[in-house]
């Protein structure tokens, strides 16, 4: 962990590797900021990489379209291609396409903002979200936003259902970047885990941000062929008094089941056994 709270990649790994950890690294990085981007020293502290490298790699990258930099900051940001290839990519099952509808049913029930967030090693990553149509949102995550760990009702939420040294690991390292997202720390995160272990949920109120609470649940409990993934409901904290919190929750979980049987007829149809084959 360096002075300005990033989480550097490792850049270790595999033998022989050690230039696609190195890249892999500032990518990780440059996302964690993406929104506002990066100056070259800020990626060199991050990292921890030699002025040098961090210069000639972030070259490489520009030339790939995986890195750009903007013309009048002279600050790094995630290039273009990197979104192409995530267009491309193709995971076990459509996280976003079977969640989306019910994501959608929170939001309309609620009136509220539904995200989903999937965990990302320390961090979270918000995959998707759903305005509800109270004319007050509370818009505190964009899609595509990478977070630590516990700083959003749904990170919160895939924390707490973590060992007890997985938890201290991770608030730990994470400690100087959540100074970033507002009122929180270390001392108030582990509360907030303790509390979420307690009452069933993950529950921030005012705790982060004042004036704006969530409530958030994990999904697929059980299942190591899904990622880590949690529904979280966020709202202005006058509408998410304890009777309501519970109310909310009750609408998530009632739609994590749904999409656990999305879930399982999705795997059903697309890894039942290939029809036999008359010689």
């Amino acid at each position: 962990m360096d002075s300005n709270g990033y989480l550097p990649s490792p850049v270790g790994g595999v033998p022989g590797t050690q230039s696609v950890s190195r890249m892999a690294a500032l990518l990780r990085v440059l996302a964690t900021r993406n929104s506002v981007g990066l100056r070259l020293s800020e990626v060199v502290t991050a990292t921890g990489l030699e002025r040098p490298t961090v210069r000639r790699l972030l070259q490489g990258l520009m030339h790939e379209g995986f890195v750009r930099q903007a013309v009048s900051t002279r600050r790094y940001f995630l290039g273009r291609a990197l979104f192409e290839l995530g267009l491309a990519a193709s995971p076990d099952f459509d996280v976003r396409g079977i969640c989306a509808p019910s994501l959608e049913r929170i939001a309309a029930q609620t009136g509220d903002t539904a995200f989903l967030t999937m965990r990302s090693a320390f961090d979270s990553v918000c995959i998707d979200r759903f305005e509800g149509s109270y004319p007050i949102r509370a818009l505190t995550v964009e899609i595509g936003a990478r977070r630590a760990l516990g700083s959003t009702a749904g990170g919160l939420a895939l924390l707490a259902k973590l060992s007890d040294p997985e938890v201290d690991m991770i608030v730990s390292a994470n400690a100087q970047r959540l100074a970033r997202y507002g009122s929180i720390d270390v001392l108030r995160l582990r509360g907030m885990v303790k509390r979420a272990r307690t009452i069933g949920y993950a529950l921030n109120r005012n705790d982060i941000v004042e004036g704006v609470s969530g409530v958030g649940i994990t999904l697929g409990e059980g299942r190591p062929d899904l990622p880590d993934l949690a529904l979280s409901v966020a709202a202005i904290s006058s509408r998410l008094d304890e009777t309501r919190q519970k109310e909310v929750v009750e609408v998530m979980r009632a739609e994590a089941a749904i999409i656990m049987e999305r879930l399982s007829a999705w795997h059903g149809n697309h890894h039942a056994p290939a029809p036999a084959v008359s010689p």
